[in-house]
Parts: C-alpha cells; sequence; structure tokens
C-alpha cells in the first residue's frame, strides 16, 4: 500500500477527468488523485451526473484517459472500477491497477447513486454495495489503497468493518457553478450527518480515515464550517476543484481581456486631450457617449451663454460647475437655487432680481460679482412671469430689481439644470409639458448640454467603481472582487440612481470579505437593496437629505460633503439657504 496518501494530516483528494487538472491539483498539494469517469465526463462538457447514464463503457473511459494522461503524475492516482460489467475478476482488475502504476482503487460509479430499491434489485442481482465492498477488500489485501465512497451509515459500517482504507461520505451531488444541482441540505444538516458516521466509522475501525465530497459544500469556508462541527479527516472535491475554477477562471480571463481590449481603444489627438483635461475635473471615462458630452461641454466652457443642462437624477453633475467655473472666472462662487426645495417657488424671484423690501447692501443673485456660476435646480418649477423676467434679463444682460427702478448688470453665468427624465428625441416637447416657459426655451436654443446617464456610458463602468471606491471605501477598486457572471450582470443593470447608485452600491460592500469573487446572485441581492435604499430616499426632500447626513456625520461638514457626493462650499450654500447654519 502506498503509504504516503495518509501523511498528511487532514487529506485532499482530487477528482479529475484530465491531465492538465491532475498536473494543476498536484501544484496544489493534493494528497491524491481519483481517476473516475465523471471527472472525464465533465471534462467533456456535460454534468457528473452523466456518469449513471450508458453513454460510455466507465471501465474503458476511466482507464483509457487514466493510463494516456496521468502516468506523469506523482500523486498516488486511485483508478475507478465498478461491479456491472459482463463479469467481475477482483484479480484481473488488480493486476491491471498494479500493473499501470496506480496507487488503488476506489468504488466509482458506485450503486450509491441509485435510489434504495434500485440497489436492492442490483444486490439481488450480485452487482450492489455489497460487491464493491468485497472488490476493495480484495484491492487492500493485494496492498493497493482502498477507497469506497457511501451515502448511507448501513454502507459506512459495511466498509469499516471490511478494513477499507477511506470512506468518504458522498452527499450528493454538487451545488455550484452553471451546471450546479440545487442543495437539498444546510452546512449544519451536513455537519450533523458526518458527525454520526465519523464516529460510526471509527468505533468500528479507528484506522480508517473518513471523508467527505459535494453536496452544499462549494468553497473552502463550507467546508470549514463543517470541519468545526464534525471530525473529519478530510475532503474530496470533484466539481469544487475542476469544474467550478475552471469556469470561474476561464469566464474572468476572457473578461479581461475583453476588458482590455476596449482599454486598447484608440482615441484620437483631440479625445485624448479632453479627457485628460476633464480628469482634472473629476470626470473619469473615455466611452464614446462620454466623449461626445466632455467635447460639446469643452465648445461652450468659454462662453457666457446660459446653458441648459439635462442630467438625470443621481448624475455628478459637480465636475461639470468645475469646468464651466474654472474656464471664465476660477475666483468666483458656485452658488446653488434649488426651485425644488419646499421654499423656493415662491421666493425665488426676490432672491434672483432682488426686491425693494431687501437690505440696501444686499444684492440679487443675478447682479452679484461674487458669483462665477448660479446654478437654478428645477427651472421647471418657477413661475412662469418669472421664467420670462429670467429669459429677458438673459437676453439684455441687465434687469430692474423687483418695485424700484435700480438697474443691474448681469454678472454670474446661469446654469439651469433640469432632472426631468427626458426622452431624448422629445427634448423641447417634454420639458415645455414640464413647465419651461417657451421664451427660457428659446434663449437656450444652442444651449443645451445633455448628461449622458450610467446605462449610456456601461463602458466606463469599471473607471466609475474605481473612483467610487477611492471616495467611499478609501481603497482602490479590484477587478478580482467580482466573477465575470456577477461583472456581466452589473454592466447589463440599468442604474436608474446612475453616479449615486454606483456610489451606494460600492459603499454596500464594505465589512465584506473580498477576498472571493462576489457571484451574481450576491451581486443582485445587493443591487436590489441599494435600489430600494435610493427610492426610499428619493421622497426625502433635499433638506431632509442634508440633516440626516448631518447627523449620521457627527455634524461634520466635511465627512458630510463627501457623504453627500457634493463639495464642502456646496454643502456651506445648501445649509447656508436652507438655514442650517446656527
Amino acid at each position: 500500500m502506498n503509504s504516503s496518501i495518509f501523511s498528511s494530516e487532514f487529506l485532499i483528494g482530487a477528482a479529475i477527468g484530465s491531465g492538465i487538472t491532475a498536473l494543476a491539483a498536484e501544484r496544489g498539494d493534493a494528497d491524491f488523485l481519483l481517476a473516475i469517469n465523471a471527472g472525464r465526463l465533465r471534462n467533456m462538457g456535460v454534468p457528473s451526473i452523466a456518469c449513471m447514464l450508458p453513454v460510455f463503457d466507465a471501465a474503458t473511459l476511466t482507464t483509457t484517459f487514466a493510463r494516456e494522461e496521468l502516468t506523469q503524475c506523482h500523486k498516488p492516482v486511485l483508478l475507478g472500477v465498478n461491479v456491472w460489467g459482463e463479469s467481475i475478476d477482483p484479480q484481473r482488475m488488480i493486476d491491471e491497477i498494479r500493473d499501470c502504476g496506480f496507487a488503488g482503487a476506489v468504488n466509482f460509479p458506485s450503486c450509491m447513486h441509485y435510489s434504495r430499491s434500485m440497489q436492492q434489485l442490483l444486490s439481488r442481482a450480485g452487482r450492489g454495495i455489497e460487491q464493491e465492498v468485497a472488490l476493495l477488500r480484495a484491492v487492500k489485501q493485494a496492498g493497493l489503497v482502498s477507497m469506497f465512497y457511501c451515502a448511507t451509515r448501513t454502507q459506512a459500517r459495511l466498509a469499516a468493518d471490511a478494513g477499507i482504507d477511506l470512506v468518504c461520505l458522498n452527499l450528493g451531488w454538487n451545488v455550484g457553478g452553471a451546471m450546479g444541482h440545487r442543495s437539498r441540505a444546510t452546512l449544519e444538516e451536513v455537519a450533523t450527518i458526518a458527525r454520526g458516521i465519523g464516529r460510526l466509522i471509527k468505533r468500528i475501525n479507528p484506522e480508517t480515515r473518513f471523508l467527505l465530497e459535494g453536496g452544499p459544500i462549494e468553497t473552502g469556508d463550507d467546508l470549514g464550517r463543517i470541519v468545526s462541527l464534525a471530525p473529519i479527516d478530510g475532503y474530496v472535491g470533484g466539481s469544487t476543484i475542476e469544474r467550478i475554477p475552471l469556469e470561474s477562471s476561464v469566464s474572468d480571463q476572457i473578461d479581461r481581456f475583453r476588458q482590455a481590449s476596449k482599454q486598447r481603444m484608440q482615441l484620437t489627438d483631440r479625445d485624448s486631450r479632453i479627457v485628460s483635461f476633464a480628469r482634472k475635473s473629476g470626470f473619469v471615462g473615455c466611452s464614446k457617449s462620454q466623449l461626445a458630452y466632455l467635447h460639446r461641454l469643452s465648445d461652450m466652457s468659454s462662453s457666457g451663454h446660459p446653458l441648459l443642462c439635462l442630467a438625470e437624477t443621481g448624475i455628478d453633475i459637480e465636475p461639470m460647475l468645475s469646468v464651466l467655473k474654472n474656464a471664465r472666472r476660477p475666483q468666483g462662487e458656485i452658488y446653488h437655487v434649488d426651485v425644488g426645495g419646499e421654499e423656493y417657488p415662491a421666493r425665488a424671484r426676490q432672491l434672483l432680481f432682488g426686491h425693494s423690501d431687501s437690505e440696501p447692501n444686499q444684492l440679487p443673485l443675478l447682479a452679484d460679482p461674487d458669483i462665477g456660476l448660479l446654478v437654478i435646480h428645477a427651472p421647471q418649477r418657477l413661475p412662469a412671469a418669472t421664467q420670462r423676467r429670467l429669459a429677458q434679463a438673459l437676453t439684455a444682460g441687465v434687469f430692474r430689481t423687483i418695485g424700484t427702478r435700480r438697474s443691474h448688470g448681469l454678472h454670474p453665468r446661469v446654469i439651469l439644470v433640469s432632472r426631468l427624465p427626458l426622452a431624448s428625441s422629445h427634448v423641447e416637447r417634454n420639458l415645455i409639458e414640464a413647465g419651461i416657459d417657451q421664451a427660457l426655451l428659446v434663449l437656450m436654443k444652442g444651449g443645451v448640454l445633455r448628461a449622458p446617464p450610467v446605462r449610456e456610458r456601461i463602458d466606463d463602468l469599471v473607471e466609475l467603481f474605481e473612483k467610487s471606491s477611492s471616495r467611499v471605501l478609501g481603497r482602490q477598486f479590484q477587478r478580482e472582487w467580482f466573477s465575470a457572471s456577477a461583472l456581466r450582470q452589473l454592466h447589463a443593470y440599468r442604474w436608474p440612481g446612475n453616479d449615486t447608485e454606483v456610489d451606494a452600491f460600492i459603499g454596500s460592500l464594505a465589512g465584506r470579505p473580498l477576498n472571493e469573487p462576489l457571484q451574481r446572485q450576491t451581486v443582485m441581492s445587493l443591487l436590489d437593496t441599494v435600489h430600494a435604499d435610493e427610492v426610499g430616499r428619493s421622497f426625502r426632500t433635499e433638506k431632509d437629505q442634508i440633516v440626516d447626513a448631518l447627523w449620521r456625520n457627527g455634524f461634520n461638514r466635511g465627512r458630510t460633503a463627501q457623504a453627500l457626493g457634493v463639495s464642502r462650499k456646496t454643502l456651506y450654500n445648501k445649509m447656508r439657504r436652507f438655514g442650517l447654519n446656527g
């Protein structure tokens, strides 16, 4: 018997179906290999359960590939044998195992995969579990290693009574991966079963090593939970060592090549310059829609003409405002007027144009020389008369304070920001229906800038994750955090909350162990939770959100601004506007 199999305190066996997997298992320091027909069939791209179908002769299939592909292995190899042939000649099998240089044998495919009634029929025909045990007893008596797969306590007892070297409790076909089965038992239930059978085996034959395979055990963490609950001597991996890692690693590698091909996209000199310039203001990405947006922004940045920005909810407009501000008046302040705030529609006209009742030294916002950009959010909520007055002031460059003859020159560049979800083919009609006055729209002709939502620049998603990860998690994003299927799910997602939802999703990774890639199902669950939270937050006013963020961040304004995704100055302006400076 090859005693080197037993040198490890905890045994790891690899049920494999090809030479390349065998070499990889050796490099991973597996203690022994199993050459079985299920492994070979997995390598053909079919589920392991096909090993029980009459598609190939199990003995011929297994012996052929084992001879041709496993002779270069240095680890002990156990050959799969069964008792379903025309005749059972244990000595002939033993001679073949020894002549080929294999360390021993394992009963596979086995009757234990069949129903109880089918097992009884096979036993009466002399092709059942009892014959499998007898064959392995003969293997052991010949000085070779014997391993017995079992599925029940009774079968385990038979093997222990026969003095079989290794008894492996098969927990059913593996879960996980593209062809995995659904688990019928929890890890805790499996541990309870294993604890009882393991103790039985040790009482009968303390020298027998007790192992587990299959069922709900998919990862090392799964096995660790069972080991902490049940005294087992080892683990045998089939799909978990061969199929699932192969599916994942090949998919991930192809995805990496796909991402590399996108990075290789040639940018023109003009595109390269605009991307480099935009990064300084906080932009990321170079997708087709993002490049078009950046070029148009660049063309419009140096003008003093008013601008209508169409940005869906959740799109970060701070980089855009930074570009516009720095292009004309770097020292000027960015001042925000959110007409969507509860108290603003009624008093917006006075803020913009001033009033006879205002303090003499209090300038209207439109006339304040310290303001470089005056950003008016939700302009569709301004009264129609105020919108027309604004259009006149923007056209003439001067205006009068309400209730006086005092004239003022227009100083800030006015940026209107609409967060309305607009169909790109009917923008003007949708804006009018939403409440934008025709006079204001006429003025904005040629001055409309549409920020592409995340779903239209999905090729930039990884770069968005990188930017968000540095800001939200304080660490560098790694592509390895997600499996290929999970990353495809993230690319297929619509991201209705745009940049805000990206930040929330990345934030949901905080505290998670990311040493193993997150799978598609986990990512889908995180997206559902994040989206539900975003929908809940959307029903609160901006003032409510700021107050909530201040409380959560201990009234530290720097951390609050970071949590809200705005600059510190923007936060100060919003707090002053909502009377939160006390």
